[in-house]
């Protein structure tokens, strides 16, 4: 066996592991409770959108009256491509009821790469290379939601419980 195959298979083996390790420690890490964060007083003006990657329909000028959830998110983070399914099902159940939903590619990834994520999670919502979600944050995946308003209501890791809630009662200032 030749050093270079050699270290090959350890690469492989140690991305295999790492998916392991990630995979078992994946109900542990989206259980945990997340303290409240403050809500800094931010608008969406603040958002930047990068390059749209697929070709979903999408107007920035057209979000106001609208509850907008904005996820940061990469295509190498295990708990990011887990929560597009989510996001998807919340982007196809609120869309009519004034929710839009977009992504925003973190990791600096290739359009292919990213296109043949979102395919894998038949995601049909806007999807960004690059962008801000308007406010600060440490990880992946991160989302910020801003209320008919324009104003950020909440802001955290997606499977933190409050996200669903938060989504409810922004959507119910829509229906006022």
């Amino acid at each position: 066996m030749t050093e270079d195959s050699l270290c090959c298979s350890n690469l492989t083996h140690m991305k295999y592991y790492k998916t392991i390790a990630t995979l078992a420690l994946m109900p542990f890490l989206l259980s945990a409770k997340e303290k409240e964060v403050p809500v800094p007083d931010v608008s969406v003006e603040k958002v930047t959108f990068g390059a749209q990657v697929n070709d979903a329909a999408f107007d920035a000028k057209a979000l106001a009256g609208k509850v907008l959830v904005v996820e940061s998110w990469g295509v190498n983070c295990p708990p990011c491509i887990a929560s597009l399914p989510e996001m998807q099902s919340l982007s196809k159940s609120g869309a009519k009821k004034g929710l839009v939903v977009v992504g925003l590619e973190a990791q600096g990834s290739s359009n292919e790469a990213i296109l043949k994520v979102l395919k894998s999670a038949r995601v049909t919502y806007p999807v960004m290379k690059g962008g801000d979600i308007g406010v600060a944050h440490n990880g992946i995946p991160y989302v910020a939601i801003y209320g008919v308003e324009g104003k950020l209501l909440w802001h955290g890791n997606p499977a933190n419980d409050e996200f669903k809630r938060k989504v409810k009662e922004a959507l119910r200032a829509v229906e006022k």
